[in-house]
């Protein structure tokens, strides 16, 4: 099931190269490259890096009282990678090529959010 909600957001999104779903302890529970990216892109390490940075923003945005940090986008010259917190443990991460709807692809990750973290 956690595959096929990773799955349905990265077709359902265009410029979507893949998806994550990842322990902010950087250990990687599910991953799904788009047909075409497969062995392309290091999608487990890029999230594997940046989910220790994830986590020390999440602990600065505590320490300034703005609030649970939802989601995080890196946005890089020729990828973005696309957050979304889904607890205290885990997020779920969809990386971006360019052109891509960065927006669709935020949105999806909000709607699937729900169902991900009752599959965990």
């Amino acid at each position: 099931m956690l595959l096929d909600q990773l799955r349905q957001i990265v077709d359902s999104t265009p410029g979507a190269a893949g998806a994550i779903l990842m322990g902010f302890d950087g250990i990687a529970v599910m991953q799904y490259a788009a047909p075409g990216f497969e062995g392309k892109i290091d999608l487990e390490s890029a999230a594997m890096e940046f989910s220790f940075h994830f986590a020390e923003l999440r602990r600065a945005a505590s320490s300034l009282e703005m609030g649970t940090v939802s989601d995080i986008t890196v946005r890089g010259s020729e990828q973005t990678l696309v957050c979304r917190v889904l607890s205290e443990e885990y997020f779920v991460a969809v990386l971006m090529t360019s052109p891509g709807l960065l927006g669709k692809g935020r949105w999806l990750l909000r709607r699937a959010a729900p169902a991900l973290l009752e599959e965990l």
